[in-house]
């Protein structure tokens, strides 16, 4: 269990606890259910216990969440009490949340999460640094950013890391060329081709290094650029081959304008988290922020 427990989490649960519906606990908080439902998973986390049995249209207290819900009760009084002392407090749905995520993330995760997320704290201001994987890794370690979100790198030691998804690479290719034919990679060609790659000081470019000199081969990149959406774009009218997750062009596969090959038996895997100081502690906006890049992100690319 974690030492402290924010008072705002205690909130959550009391009020989901009387209502016994997470809507009606939503409207009383004013929060969005899904970020009452985000704070109610993170706080049972937490505390290593469950405290509700959910169905579709009701939550009930466990025999744990009924034997806590009185001790969470007579906190909450205490808190107020202390509150009342002293000058108005602050309203936790006002601060700002300082954001770093690598290129991939920034086009294909963050919109989605922040969406959300501004439901619930429209008031919050957002500080976004786009950067690669082990930058960001160095600012949050640096304390200049919050929260990070990215794949693994070897810089992210020391940093507590929360699993969001796992995705593995593919050869990406035009449907005409010979291996969309095919339906398989000739590895005799694998050199040959004109590559469009992810830029050299990213992450991915690491891994996709890395696994050709364990597989005894070297290719060079014919374009280099750091925008998914234009490597898909060129890969789509058949200037290069591109390496990258298949969850990327899921919509330009299924419409066949794209294909997707494996890149050997062992493919890269890239493992995706957000990530903050071990110091620092999530205030509960913070908590929400991570939890909804969770469900963004593991419904997007997969569980990781």
């Amino acid at each position: 269990m974690d030492e402290l427990i924010e008072s705002r989490q205690l909130r959550v649960f009391v009020t989901v606890a009387r209502a016994g519906n997470m809507r009606q606990a939503a409207r009383q908080l004013h929060l969005t259910p899904s970020a009452v439902s985000h704070a109610l998973k993170g706080f049972e986390e937490s505390l290593g216990m469950r405290l509700f049995e959910r169905t579709t249209r009701s939550v009930t207290l466990t025999r744990e969440g009924a034997a806590f819900l009185p001790e969470a009760e007579r906190v909450l009084e205490a808190v107020a009490g202390l509150g009342n002392r002293g000058g108005p407090r602050a309203d936790w749905r006002r601060g700002r949340l300082r954001l770093g995520a690598s290129p991939t993330a920034c086009q294909y995760l963050v919109p989605a999460v922040i969406r959300e997320f501004k439901e619930s704290f429209p008031e919050v201001t957002i500080q976004i640094e786009q950067g690669p994987a082990a930058g960001i890794a160095q600012d949050v370690a640096a304390g200049r950013i919050d929260l990070g979100l990215s794949p693994r790198t070897p810089e992210h030691r020391g940093l507590t890391m929360v699993d969001v998804a796992r995705d593995e690479l593919f050869f990406i290719v035009n449907p005409m060329h010979p291996w969309a034919r095919a339906g398989r990679v000739n590895r005799a060609e694998i050199e040959r081709q004109r590559y469009v790659l992810a830029e050299s000081r990213s992450f991915t470019k690491r891994l996709i290094d890395d696994h050709m000199r364990s597989e005894g081969l070297a290719i060079q990149p014919f374009i280099e650029i750091g925008n998914e959406e234009v490597i898909k774009e060129l890969v789509r009218l058949d200037i290069g081959v591109g390496i990258f997750p298949a969850w990327i062009a899921s919509e330009e596969i299924a419409r066949g304008l794209l294909v997707a090959l494996p890149l050997g038996r062992k493919p890269p895997a890239r493992e995706w988290a957000i990530f903050h100081r071990s110091q620092h502690r999530l205030n509960f906006a913070e908590t929400l922020f991570v939890g909804i890049s969770r469900l963004v992100g593991g419904n997007r690319i997969g569980r990781a």
